[in-house]
């Protein structure tokens, strides 16, 4: 028998440096917590500063990472990007 939660599972294609990685997640998950797995998936090495990673939609919006999945409406295998925010020079 299946389990209900991960039927309810939302899928998504989280684009990192160019490449197409797949991630599913529960739909009551932080959009943020999907960052790690991401970047271990597309094996970017660098994981030191997670917190400059950004998610952007097909439009280029920043999406808030601290938002739950499901308050994105994701469609099934919606692609998403992720992308390291420039640093600020001081």
């Amino acid at each position: 028998m299946a389990n209900k939660d991960t039927d309810k599972d939302v899928h998504l294609k989280v684009v990192v440096n160019g490449k197409g990685v797949p991630l599913k997640a529960s739909p009551s998950d932080l959009l943020g917590l999907l960052v790690e797995s991401a970047l271990d998936k597309a094996k970017v090495a660098d994981k030191s500063d997670l917190d400059r990673w950004v998610f952007t939609n097909s439009t280029g919006e920043q999406l808030d990472k601290n938002r739950t999945i499901a308050s994105f409406n994701f469609k099934h295998d919606e692609e998403i990007y992720l992308n390291l925010t420039a640093g600020v020079v001081g």
